[in-house]
């Protein structure tokens, strides 16, 4: 009888295999990571469109303030350059935001605000 053998070891006749796991591995599926994303009501959160290339995250948060403190401002780049988002506290701020941004000039550009 060998080492891979289908004997009566502890792989079940199949070799050799651990009978236990690292903790690690017992934690489930996923990880930290990319990929988790930022999980927000879409009825806090709007988009905003027609971004000027020069705007960027800390820009498009000044001017958002004006509707309401915003919790989260991104202005994204790579395909979706020219876009970006901001969450509020609460859903009156992102109507209120959409009511009186739209339209408005950030970096000499008329941003687009929009539901999400």
């Amino acid at each position: 009888m060998g080492w891979g053998g289908g004997g009566k070891g502890w792989g079940g006749g199949k070799g050799w295999s651990s009978p236990w796991q690292p903790m690690w591995q017992k934690w489930g599926k996923g990880g930290g990571g990319k990929g988790k994303g930022f999980k927000v009501d879409p009825s806090l959160k709007v988009w905003i469109g027609n971004l000027a290339s020069g705007a960027d995250w800390k820009t498009l948060q000044d001017h958002m303030n004006q509707a309401g403190k915003t919790k989260w401002v991104e202005a994204f780049s790579g395909k979706g350059a020219g876009t970006g988002a901001a969450v509020y506290s609460s859903a009156e701020e992102a109507t209120n935001a959409i009511t009186m941004l739209n339209g408005s000039i950030v970096n000499g550009q008329a941003i687009q605000v929009d539901v999400w």
